[in-house]
């Protein structure tokens, strides 16, 4: 069964600053280092470029870039490889420029869940995202 999950936060930075951060394809762990330890891409020429991210737990994340959209700022990617209870998982971070200085922030994901995992997993990955986005807040605001 496919779940959406969805962390949404206004962060009291531009848009374009929050951009060059979220759509670079490594560095992740500069804004996120309570989950990701080391960010690499492995393919940067391909018409879907791949990046491997590994996890403060050692576990690796191998994702396909499928959309990375400079007018709407929003980057989409596929988990193509992990050690999750799920398939299919596809997120999306986007950016809305609010003005005077303030950016609407949305970072969701569907994903496929047997029924037995929706009930911890689903949460799980919402709370990951929440986290993430106040991360991304306290990076651009030391």
């Amino acid at each position: 069964m496919t779940h959406h999950v969805r962390a949404e936060r206004t962060i009291p930075v531009e848009a374009a600053d929050l951009w060059q951060t979220v759509s670079k394809m490594t560095g992740m762990e500069d804004w996120y280092p309570e989950l990701i330890s080391d960010s690499a891409v492995t393919d940067v020429d391909g018409r879907e470029p791949a990046r491997v991210c590994t996890l403060k737990d050692g576990a690796m994340l191998k994702e396909r870039v499928i959309l990375r959209d400079v007018a709407t700022r929003t980057f989409c990617y596929a988990i193509d490889e992990h050690g999750m209870p799920a398939k299919n998982v596809v997120g999306t971070i986007r950016i809305d420029d609010l003005g005077d200085g303030n950016s609407f922030v949305s970072w969701s994901a569907n994903l496929m869940l047997e029924p037995e995992n929706a009930g911890q997993f689903a949460p799980l990955v919402q709370g990951m995202y929440e986290a993430g986005l106040a991360s991304l807040e306290a990076y651009h605001c030391k």
